[in-house]
């Protein structure tokens, strides 16, 4: 009878104001928009009860979920671009932000497959039949980003995914709107429709060879929010046309045709319109159109863009000579194989090897060594401090270009080899001991009953279902040299410490130089610490008692903390 004051109340949970569109409504602008990654988990929490009550698959609980998509897309896009933005954040950092972009994208999926699978078992009675194809279309999409984020970490994608997906197509086709366009989204700039979603999925998987950085993939799906309205499934199977299928009862996804099969569940098509498509968009790169006007993104840098074009195009291409194909045969040949990941212990080892070839040491190159700890602070801090001098100076070593020689022993783990070619290796590792691996990371590698230390990259990934990972490295240099660098001038920070200048102190930094390969037609390079690295900058360059002047040239390749450029000989001394 008196119950109209507040105290004591407890506000409704979601389940309750996400029964209409008004209290949704309300509900999202109550929402911390000032903190992404809360109202983002408040969403998932909300959708989660939400899907509990599949029951009720009313036309009124389909505007409420349609609504909480349309408006958690741009707290979605942030944290994507956090995630992208990030590639070298913590592992901890890294699964909180994966799991809840997944789980949104698997939640709403969910979400969209009760409404259609209640309107799939009434069809003539359902009150939701004219919203079919666009909640069709948008469940397709967000499949396709759970896809999407797999690849991410160069995992499987499932089977189950693929029958969903499938059968999502399957029913666009069989109702006759899987060519019909609408806006999926308020925010979109273009229409979409079930079979371009569909399309663009298997278009995107073809790439899946578990060598493309995240930020190449999503990269590549923004391409194709365009492209993929070149290509055209059909049922009909033509020998000059079509590349690839895909079998719609199957829990896999697309592959490249072989052998002509008569299957009534099979789709096949062809990529001469895609590659029309990309071969137009190379040619308006290389007439000087910005990248961003033909809708390629921010990312899309040249000239590095351009040779990621080819990349991709030789996956989607038919079969003949532009197709990528495996440089070296692979033999199976099992062996235990020493590994090294830290950068500084790379060199310190490649260090050991050059000296134990050549142990004459002349003076002129002992003045140029500093100690691990100097370098470390000098990565850190731009300058030696004074706890390291003191340091030095109690166990007996003098600071400052005087130094002993880096450390002699290097932290390694030691994996069970399975394959090699002449060009790398490759392993199957546990994925949470290894959790370090990650696609471009630079490692030191020494074969069992090897003499010396090789440097490779991590050219390709891929998490199996028992937890392991696949990796498959690239050997870049059988016989690589650690040289030593000097800036000729020191980089001014503009502050000081007592007067001097916080980096005026230029202390030398450790290479790798690598030989010209006559395989791949490269010259000589250095690999250095990407901090180093500007367009130009002269070095001294010290290494088995020679000394030479050089400048940096143009950048060959970058990986997390590392980069490989060619360079310049101006003098020799």
């Amino acid at each position: 009878m008196f119950d109209f004051l507040p105290f004591g109340r407890k506000k409704p949970p979601p389940a309750n104001l996400l029964s209409n569109l008004k209290g949704a409504t309300v509900w999202m602008h109550e929402l911390p928009m000032g903190d992404t990654f809360a109202a983002h988990e408040k969403i998932i929490k909300a959708l989660s009860e939400f899907n509990e009550k599949s029951e009720l698959s009313g036309l009124d609980r389909l505007q409420v979920l349609m609504h909480i998509d349309e408006g958690a897309q741009e707290l979605q896009n942030n944290l994507v671009r956090q995630y992208l933005l990030n590639p070298r954040m913590s592992r901890q950092m890294e699964s909180r932000l994966w799991n809840a972009i997944f789980a949104f994208n698997w939640q709403m999926a969910r979400a969209y497959h009760i409404f259609i699978m209640s309107y799939v078992g009434d069809p003539n009675n359902s009150e939701i039949r004219h919203e079919i194809p666009l909640i069709t279309a948008r469940a397709i999409r967000h499949f396709a980003l759970q896809a999407k984020w797999r690849y991410f970490r160069y995992e499987a994608i499932g089977g189950k995914l693929w029958k969903h997906v499938h059968n999502l197509y399957r029913l666009a086709e069989y109702e006759e709107f899987d060519r019909k366009h609408f806006l999926l989204y308020p925010q979109c700039q273009h229409n979409s429709s079930c079979a371009e979603e569909y399309q663009q999925l298997l278009c995107l998987d073809v790439l899946n060879t578990n060598s493309l950085f995240p930020k190449q993939i999503e990269m590549v799906d923004l391409w194709l929010d365009s492209w993929a309205a070149t290509i055209k499934l059909e049922r009909t199977y033509d020998p000059e046309q079509h590349v690839f299928c895909v079998h719609l009862g199957e829990d896999k996804g697309p592959r490249r045709m072989r052998k002509p099969v008569s299957d009534g569940m099979l789709r096949f098509w062809g990529s001469n319109a895609l590659m029309a498509r990309v071969t137009q968009v190379k040619e308006a790169l290389r007439n000087g159109e910005a990248p961003a006007k033909l809708g390629l993104g921010e990312d899309c840098r040249l000239p590095a863009c351009l040779e990621f074009i080819d990349r991709i195009a030789q996956q989607w291409a038919s079969s003949g000579e532009g197709r990528a194909r495996r440089k070296q045969e692979r033999i199976t040949k099992v062996k235990l194989i020493d590994v090294i990941k830290d950068y500084l212990e790379i060199c310190a080892m490649v260090k050991q090897d050059n000296e134990a070839l050549s142990p004459a040491q002349q003076e002129d190159e002992q003045k140029v060594k500093i100690s691990y700890e100097e370098m470390l602070d000098v990565r850190l801090y731009g300058f030696v401090t004074q706890r390291t001098q003191a340091k030095l100076e109690q166990a007996g070593q003098p600071s400052q270009g005087t130094v002993q020689p880096l450390q002699t022993g290097a932290h390694h783990e030691r994996w069970l080899m399975e394959n090699e070619s002449s060009t790398g290796f490759g392993a199957t590792v546990d994925a949470v001991e290894k959790d370090w691996i990650r696609l471009g990371k630079l490692v030191g590698l020494r074969p069992e009953r090897s003499q010396n230390w090789v440097v490779g990259v991590v050219r390709q990934l891929a998490l199996l279902e028992s937890g392991q990972r696949k990796v498959g490295i690239e050997v870049l240099s059988s016989k690589p040299v650690t040289v030593t660098l000097k800036a000729t001038k020191p980089r001014h920070s503009g502050y000081t410490i007592d007067g001097v200048d916080a980096v005026d102190v230029v202390l030398p930094v450790s290479a790798l130089y690598l030989a010209a390969n006559n395989e791949d037609k490269s010259g000589v390079s250095l690999i250095l610490d990407s901090a180093e690295y500007a367009p130009g900058r002269r070095f001294e360059l010290s290494a088995r008692s020679r000394s030479y002047s050089i400048a940096l040239g143009a950048v060959i390749e970058k990986g997390d903390d590392w980069l490989r450029t060619s360079f310049e000989v101006l003098k020799k001394h």
